[in-house]
């Protein structure tokens, strides 16, 4: 074949500058007339678009729906860069194929954080990925004031399915909580603590149930005059999975303890020798205090004051909730009072 012609069909055919420009199309790094930007020079294009400020947000919001995933986060982060602007278009995105982009407006909706971000944190309380539905948990705990919308948001949150997005909303509406130090570590107190009397709470004869909804509060299971006949017999000492529960969340004990007439003291202590992993309790229907260190607070022990709670000659009822995040969970040391002087 000559070097200047091609031969096609029987055909010869000059080799000119139009077909030469076709074929170097195919070739790596260059670009053939007509054929779509990369992704790399789509991106660029919008940086540049933003570059004039608010006249690009319109290519901005329509590159939200770009094929490639990266071209469609740097328009969303590009729009939420834009200010007020922006976000108005970013509003349509909380239903955006792109976790990535359903977050950042999530976020651009929420600054700041006030009322008018609550519509768009319900929205991503209902989202199909966990992690959103925990960022909006968390950013709904933190809007103030806590209205009863808020409170409503928050209780639905509770009910979710993924157990990290519950916990932080059953946290943030949960009512109890008191400063705990122990007598033993109070400086009002400018003399040794001496133990002048022992008294262990019995393993059995407690009930108990399990609180996936974290509610149970609010149900009054801390109340004395509670009916928990139709709770489980359970056994303290050892964990709830030794004894057939194998669940991970929040569930309550309640038992009841005899006390004998009054002695000299000074203060009452209860004890707990070990709960997996978080404590609240009540002594009578009265909160005394929580231990609440999270999942290394499972082999503390920890003790609460009841100098004030305590019915001495009388029979007295205690109730403990406990939250265990994983493994064995419950009352798994023994638990016992101890009269002070």
């Amino acid at each position: 074949m000559h070097a200047d012609a091609l031969r096609f069909r029987g055909r010869r055919m000059p080799w000119t500058p139009l077909l030469l420009a076709a074929l170097g199309g195919l070739l790596p790094g260059r670009l053939a007339a007509g054929t779509t930007p990369t992704p790399a020079a789509r991106r660029a294009a919008l940086i540049r678009a933003a570059a004039r400020g608010p006249a690009a947000v319109p290519r901005l919001a329509a590159a939200l729906n770009d094929e490639n995933p990266v071209v469609r986060r740097t328009a969303a982060n590009l729009l939420a860069s834009l200010g007020q602007p922006g976000r108005a278009s970013l509003r349509a995105a909380a239903r955006n194929s792109d976790l990535v982009v359903r977050r950042t407006a999530l976020f651009a909706a929420c600054q700041p954080l006030t009322a008018a971000s609550l519509p768009a944190l319900e929205t991503a309380l209902a989202d199909p990925h966990p992690a959103l539905r925990l960022s909006a948990a968390r950013l709904l705990v933190a809007l103030k004031p806590r209205d009863e919308a808020v409170r409503r948001a928050l209780q639905r949150a509770r009910d979710d399915r993924d157990p990290a997005v519950r916990d932080v909303a059953a946290r943030a509406l949960w009512p109890f909580h008191k400063d705990v130090v122990s007598i033993r570590n109070r400086k009002d107190w400018d003399h040794d603590v001496v133990v002048t009397q022992t008294i262990p709470l019995p393993d059995a004869g407690w009930r108990f149930a399990l609180d996936p909804r974290q509610n149970g509060h609010e149900q009054g299971w801390f109340a004395p005059d509670f009916d928990d006949s139709g709770w489980t017999p359970i056994v303290t000492g050892k964990a709830w999975e030794e004894q057939g529960h194998s669940y991970d969340g929040v569930a309550w004990y309640r038992g009841a303890f005899d006390l004998p007439a009054r002695p000299e003291h000074r203060a009452v202590e209860i004890c707990f020798d070990g709960v997996d992993e978080c404590a609240w309790v009540w002594i009578n229907g009265r909160y005394v205090g929580q231990h609440d260190l999270g999942p290394d607070g499972w082999d503390k022990p920890f003790t609460l004051d009841i100098t004030e709670e305590v019915r001495w000659g009388e029979r007295n009822q205690i109730t403990v909730r406990v939250q265990d995040s994983a493994y064995a969970g419950g009352i798994w040391k023994p638990v016992r009072i101890e009269v002070l002087q």
